[in-house]
């Protein structure tokens, strides 16, 4: 083997275990679950940016990219474990239930694609409304003004109302 490829195998040995066995308890929690949800997606993803970073390391290491996810997600809907070296993998539950939440999501996601694509039955258009005749507002005249500093007379038979109010037209 390369040196290269000893690198890439590395990356794919770190990525399993951090999807099945997880980060160290030291660390953030909230960390691991991210890194777990990464590792989940680089081996699961059939598209996109981690299924075309999965074809190209497992293209240096001479593996099939297909066959390893179908391997993983094998795993991940029950078959065994492989022996992954003196690490145990106490993240296994943890991975399960992330797939299936992903799968979850993913179903639920094509249900509402199905929904919308497929067409609903349309009631017939109802008959037009008579028309509705506008409401006109009323307003009621007044000669004095509520406020006659806001509004000044127009009239100059009007200007009694303002009494000691200086008024400018």
């Amino acid at each position: 083997m390369t040196p290269e490829q000893h690198l890439f195998l590395a990356v794919m040995r770190q990525s399993l275990v951090d999807l099945f066995i997880g980060t160290p308890s030291s660390s953030n929690p909230q960390e691991g679950d991210l890194i777990r949800r990464e590792a989940l997606a680089f081996f699961t993803d059939a598209t996109g940016g981690w299924a075309r970073s999965r074809q190209h390391i497992c293209t240096i290491i001479d593996r099939d990219p297909d066959a390893v996810r179908l391997s993983i997600i094998a795993i991940l809907e029950g078959a065994e474990l492989p022996y992954m070296g003196d690490v145990r993998g106490n993240g296994l539950e943890k991975a399960r239930a992330l797939w299936a939440e992903q799968k979850d999501r993913e179903a639920a996601a094509q249900a509402e694609r199905l929904r919308r694509a497929t067409p609903t039955t349309v009631a017939p258009p109802a008959a037009p409304a008579a028309p509705v005749a506008p409401k006109t507002a009323r307003i009621k005249e007044s000669r004095k003004a509520a406020k006659p500093w806001l509004c000044p007379p127009l009239a100059p038979e009007d200007w009694a109302a303002y009494d000691g109010i200086e008024v400018t037209v």
